[in-house]
């Protein structure tokens, strides 16, 4: 993908949850939020393509780090861009 969503994210439910999202990949924007702690756990914005199948439930593979989506804005409620508010999950003995 050329342009400002350089960054390709892999998108899943958790694994108790539906289905897998479909399609898995989503070209994004990937900003973090310095100043954003969310339960101090490190914030990140990321920024793309409206993509129906992401909702609070959603679970990010970006790189090997795991983001948990907190909110989502659907820009102007034109379904064509969306911005999601995602936290890192911190694995288990790092």
């Amino acid at each position: 993908m050329i342009g400002s969503f350089r960054h390709r994210v892999t998108l899943a439910a958790p694994a108790q949850g539906p289905a897998p999202t479909d399609p898995p990949d989503w070209y994004c924007a990937i900003a973090s939020v310095s100043t954003a702690m969310v339960d101090g756990q490190q914030a990140y914005f990321l920024r793309g393509r409206y993509h129906p199948g992401i909702t609070t439930e959603t679970v990010i593979d970006f790189e090997g780090r795991t983001l948990q989506v907190q909110a989502i804005t659907d820009v102007d409620e034109r379904h064509v861009s969306m911005q999601v508010l995602a936290v890192e999950v911190a694995a288990r003995g790092r």
